[in-house]
């Protein structure tokens, strides 16, 4: 019965490691689908002349599940909610929509900030907004990318030995 108290810490004590570093993975997708979305949006003001809300509508067809969501709901709420500040709509909207809970909390106010910087400027002002928002997660992500391994690793390797410690003080 102990033996096998032991090997579930172990094996719990992986877990931990392997989880952690799944979330960096996920932090990174993340992060790559936002870049991708402010492109797409950026695109669609630049190339197309659209407004925000057919910049939405058009950005939206063109990204999968829920930024597919978010992008709708957004351009919906532009349409049927004319007294709601852009701020306001964006943030309620990403909040409830798309993972940002999995970002760093930096990561997500600079992503929720893009709500404010948008709403009110003319198309070379939100594509200026979109690109400096675009270069800043392109940081972000490089930045990611290259401490990844090193901190899966170190995750790794610290729920394993966390298992190991654990399973030695029962022991």
């Amino acid at each position: 019965m102990k033996t096998a108290g032991i090997i579930l810490i172990l094996f719990s004590g992986t877990g931990l490691g392997l989880c952690k570093s799944m979330e960096l993975t996920t932090r990174l997708k993340i992060l790559e689908k936002l870049a991708q979305l402010l492109l797409l949006l950026k695109g669609e003001i630049r190339c197309t002349g659209a407004t925000l809300e057919d910049a939405f509508l058009d950005a939206a067809a063109k990204m999968p599940g829920e930024y597919r969501l978010f992008l709708k709901e957004t351009a919906g709420w532009l349409q049927q909610r004319p007294g709601i500040t852009f701020d306001e709509i964006f943030r309620e909207c990403a909040a409830r929509l798309l993972p940002l809970y999995k970002l760093s909390e930096e990561e997500r106010e600079s992503f929720l900030s893009l709500g404010e910087k948008l709403g009110y400027l003319d198309r070379e002002m939100q594509v200026a907004q979109l690109t400096l928002l675009e270069e800043e997660l392109g940081y972000r992500i490089k930045t990611l990318k290259s401490a990844m391994p090193k901190q899966q690793k170190t995750y790794q390797s610290m729920g394993i030995l966390g298992g190991i410690l654990l399973a030695v003080l029962l022991w």
